[in-house]
């Protein structure tokens, strides 16, 4: 049985306990509910100050009755209601240091701040993806959720440096500001970016208002799920379509088709070459829709004479195993890929 449900079991049986005797002597001497209830008290803690006025026979039979049942009980529940306390203090202190102990490990991982309705479905989408992922969550019961299902989870305040820092956010890759509060992203934004300035600031805006100042605070990207989601209905109002080329693209678990980033290692084999002269679209049918150059620009629909540069990030749509194979050509020293484990 676990701490919790000890503890509930115990503390029920007290409560029951002190019910049963406070009925018992209602009903049975002329005493108000509380001089029941107190009677009790005094009759289970053996204190002894004297019996009530008017004490029949029954009532000394059922106090008696009473003593034997409740000092038993009463000793096994405080005892349980003690361990439980003791074991859930023991199983917290130990499981906060596994727990720092797994996250301390972590390199190049992500972490997600606030598991709402927001940050769960991007918990769920990473998760899926293979990357190590530890959440941030004030919500004790969403956090307990969480751990549960096999996430790192920290209980904390993600506006916090030091509970940012317990994260890992100086050896992190990115992080998702995904809390209900507007000017708590923004003040997570800044904490984050002072404390890695390498790292992928994508952060939630409930405000259009909003969304400047958090790219100003170091956001690489601000989204709005109230335009988000107004701009999709309107596409797919308007351009039916493209939105579901769109759809069927990105919700790899309805097609067997995936957008994925590969990126361009230093001994990748297709630095200097042309788009055209690599085989990508070629031999292994996968389509290149856009190039990221290292400094941020975006190359769209790019050339079959396009040259691929170190550092690049290929935007490339095509079959899960198409998109493995290209990442392992990409990157022919890696022991890691992106793609690899990414399995929907």
């Amino acid at each position: 049985m676990s701490p919790k449900k000890k503890l509930q079991v115990a503390l029920s049986a007290i409560v029951g306990l002190i019910a049963f005797g406070t009925i018992g002597f209602k009903l049975i001497l002329p005493l108000s509910w509380f001089d029941s209830f107190y009677f009790t008290l005094i009759t289970l803690t053996t204190v002894g100050y004297g019996e009530p006025e008017h004490t029949t026979e029954g009532a000394r039979y059922f106090t008696a009755g009473l003593i034997i049942l409740g000092v038993g009980t009463l000793g096994y529940a405080l005892s349980s209601a003690a361990q439980a306390v003791i074991e859930s203090e023991l199983l917290s202190t130990f499981g906060k240091r596994r727990m720092y102990k797994d996250i301390n490990k972590l390199n190049g991982h992500y972490i997600v701040c606030g598991a709402g309705r927001v940050g769960a479905g991007v918990i769920r989408d990473i998760s899926r993806s293979g990357h190590d992922l530890v959440v941030i969550e004030g919500d004790e019961s969403i956090a307990d959720r969480l751990l549960a299902q096999g996430q790192l989870v920290l209980m904390g305040d993600a506006t916090s440096e030091d509970v940012l820092k317990a994260a890992g956010i100086e050896r992190a890759k990115g992080i998702v500001c995904a809390v209900s509060s507007d000017p708590d992203n923004l003040y997570i934004t800044l904490t984050a970016r002072d404390l890695n300035k390498e790292l992928r600031i994508i952060s939630r805006a409930n405000d259009e208002a909003a969304v400047g100042r958090l790219l100003k605070a170091g956001a690489n990207k601000v989204v709005s799920p109230a335009l988000t989601g107004s701009t999709r209905m309107a596409q797919m109002l308007l351009r039916p379509a493209v939105a579901d080329f769109i759809e069927l693209a990105t919700m790899t678990e309805r097609l067997e088709l995936e957008i994925e980033q590969v990126e361009i290692g230093e001994e990748s084999p297709f630095i200097g070459r042309a788009l055209k002269d690599t085989g990508i679209r070629s031999e292994h049918g996968v389509i290149v829709i856009a190039i990221r150059r290292a400094d941020g620009a975006m190359i769209f629909n790019p050339f079959a004479d396009t040259i691929i540069e170190e550092k690049d990030a290929l935007v490339a749509l095509g079959s899960h195993s198409s998109l493995q194979t290209l990442e392992q050509m990409a990157n022919p020293g890696s022991t890691s890929s992106a793609i690899k484990h990414h399995r929907h």
